[in-house]
């Protein structure tokens, strides 16, 4: 989770990644959200492998954060650590 002073480095690191990310394991999930009046990105990184190759997310994980619990978890970990309502019933 970035706060809204990040947003040019969030900005600039997610064109970066559409641009310049050529594996296929590799995804970003961003969102801009808000809440209680402040604005957010909210960040899902996903790699289908084990084990990402060293470097692929660094343009985000060099950005200061608010929150993060950013760690290697089975795809079904993913779905199910999830705090978003929004695919209920979709599983």
């Amino acid at each position: 989770m970035y706060p809204s002073s990040t947003f040019n480095q969030t900005r600039t690191a997610i064109a970066d990644f559409s641009v310049y990310s050529r594996d296929p394991k590799a995804a970003i999930l961003p969102s801009y959200t808000s809440y209680a009046g402040d604005q957010f990105v909210a960040q899902v990184f996903f790699y289908d492998a084990p084990t990402p190759p060293p470097g692929i997310f660094d343009n985000f994980t060099n950005i200061a954060t608010i929150s993060s619990d950013l760690k290697t978890r089975s795809y079904l970990d993913v779905i199910l650590s999830s705090v978003v309502n929004s695919t209920a019933g979709l599983r």
